[in-house]
């Protein structure tokens, strides 16, 4: 597992068609401190294979996945997770669109860098 940071960006769940903040967790850069970045943020030591890229990405989607009932409120198992793909554009440093995958689709983009 490990430390990474999280891109906050607001997706449509291509199941519910609900759009919703959603959480990316990335290891893209060479120190992590658990920080978070949105569309128009810098990022300043990401690794040069990711940087002036598209990356396909995934995130836990809090629309369609099942929620248990906990002490301290709702929360995602592990098991319960659903998951989609999203693609973030990195340019310069600087995180410039993050995208679903109809939208991402709708450009003919071939080339990008998959980051499992």
């Amino acid at each position: 597992m490990g430390m990474f940071d999280i891109i906050s960006a607001e997706l449509e769940c291509p199941e519910t068609k609900k759009s919703e903040k959603q959480e990316i967790q990335i290891k893209w850069r060479k120190f992590r401190s658990l920080d978070h970045f949105a569309v128009g943020s810098s990022i300043d030591d990401v690794w040069p294979e990711y940087d002036n890229n598209w990356i396909k990405a995934d995130y836990v989607c809090k629309s369609c996945s099942k929620k248990t009932k906990g002490e301290y409120g709702p929360f995602i198992k592990i098991d319960d997770q659903k998951r989609h793909y999203c693609f973030v554009k990195m340019e310069k440093g600087r995180i410039r669109s993050i995208l679903d995958e109809k939208d991402f689709a709708k450009l003919g983009i071939e080339k990008y860098v998959i980051y499992d």
